[in-house]
């Protein structure tokens, strides 16, 4: 089976948190990279103060709530020390409440898109690499994110080194992990079938279900004929932000999409692509289907997926178990549980030929 390129091999994520660390070593700071996994990307050092900090590229000017809260909630997980700061950097915009909000509940310190372009202000090669890389995430313009307050860019550094709390280490509970190993608990088979399609169902909305990708979450609705019964199925949001689900509505003229789950023992086949093909319709705004599959496919279910893209502009995605449990565990980290999404749709559009 072929290896889905993992959250590390998006090169923007990695250029951003690389270019993070700059800027951070620009105004002054010391920074080193835990030499293992420590849930943050560096510690920074400036004077006396020490700081723990987690770096977030987010697909959206305005970030997903969820996400926001699992990333601050996991980097508090990681407060060993307590005269030790921490600094959530995220790419969106933070409202000046929510940042206080934030710090209140966790003393996560926000540094968002606005706090980098003030510290990036001063050295114009940063200031440019750091508006390239955010134009490319956001896929438009950046507006009022580049303009810089001068007042605000002199408080930045001073108000890190005052910040102080009493709020302790708290565990995260990691839901995604817990709902991974439920669906790894599953027997393949129809047996477990049925249980199989509701824990597929839970693991979708925990992950997607937050107001700003998918609602109506109709289970096995049937067509107007009758003969059609599918697993599930959801309507995008209309979202003026850019995210996965509105490209997704755009790129392929739907409003629409379809998941089927499949707890085969075996890898699905190229009937089972026919079958979810049948489902689809363009001019009902319903051309994009995901299939989760525990064993994933064959090359000819592959193929078949490939050919009702090439030849109806049907998408037809193929997802296994391991996929789902990757997703949960970015999910987790509050990173965006869709990049394995786009990885999936990328690789199939790239490849494709005549």
């Amino acid at each position: 089976m072929e290896k889905i390129m993992d959250f590390d091999g998006f090169s923007l994520y990695k250029e951003f948190e690389k270019l993070v660390q700059t800027i951070f070593e620009s105004n002054g700071f010391t920074t080193e990279i835990p030499s293992k996994d420590k849930g943050y990307d560096f510690l920074a050092t400036i004077d006396n103060t020490f700081a723990y900090v987690e770096v977030k590229l987010y697909k959206s000017k305005l970030p997903k709530l969820d996400l926001l809260r699992q990333a601050y909630r996991r980097l508090l997980s990681q407060k060993d020390n307590e005269n030790t700061k921490l600094i959530l950097v995220v790419s969106s915009y933070v409202t000046p409440s929510l940042k206080e909000e934030i710090f209140k509940e966790s003393g996560v310190i926000i540094w968002d898109a606005k706090t980098l372009f003030a510290l990036a202000f001063d050295f114009s090669t940063i200031y440019y690499d750091l508006e390239s890389i955010l134009i490319r995430a956001f896929n438009g313009q950046l507006d009022d994110l580049i303009i810089v307050d001068t007042n605000y860019k002199s408080t930045i550094i001073p108000s890190l080194k005052n910040a102080s709390t009493n709020i302790k280490q708290k565990k995260t509970d990691d839901k995604g992990e817990k709902l991974c190993l439920e669906l790894n608990t599953l027997n393949p088979g129809r047996p477990d079938a049925a249980i199989f399609e509701d824990k597929c169902t839970e693991i979708l909305k925990y992950l997607f279900d937050n107001n700003s990708d998918l609602t109506l979450w109709e289970l096995q609705p049937t067509t107007d004929d009758g003969l059609h019964r599918f697993d599930l199925l959801c309507r995008i949001i209309s979202s003026h932000q850019n995210t996965f689900w509105t490209e997704l509505a755009h790129d392929f003229h739907t409003r629409y999409v379809l998941f089927e789950f499949k707890n085969y023992t075996e890898e699905i086949k190229q009937g089972q692509i026919y079958t979810t093909e049948k489902y689809l319709f363009l001019t009902a705004l319903r051309s994009v289907s995901f299939i989760i599959a525990r064993n994933g496919a064959d090359d000819n279910a592959v193929k078949a997926a490939k050919g009702a893209l090439k030849e109806t502009g049907k998408l037809i995605v193929i997802l296994t178990v391991k996929d789902i449990c990757e997703m949960l565990k970015l999910k987790d980290k509050g990173d965006e549980p869709s990049i394995i999404l786009r990885a999936k749709i990328d690789e199939m559009l790239i490849k494709l030929t005549r």
